[in-house]
């Protein structure tokens, strides 16, 4: 069906869970799971991005944002 798409976090843990649960399946209203083969190859060739919450922030970036912060309040 034209104009039919998927949202898939980037990560092979998501596409692993996608393809579990036959979220492309559903997701594209097909009647058969479909061939995602290509999805799982681009998605091994992405570079590893730390999670946001898993980075450490140090003092000083912690400092610039409340200072921020409390100058966008005082405006």
């Amino acid at each position: 069906m034209p104009g039919r798409g998927a949202w898939l976090t980037p990560t092979v843990e998501a596409y692993e869970l996608a393809v579990k649960r036959r979220a492309f399946r559903r997701a594209l209203r097909l009647g058969r799971e479909p061939d995602t083969s290509a999805v799982l190859e681009y998605l091994r060739r992405l570079p590893e991005v730390e999670p946001i919450h898993e980075r450490q922030i140090d003092a000083d970036e912690r400092t610039d944002t409340t200072e921020q912060a409390e100058r966008l309040m005082d405006n």
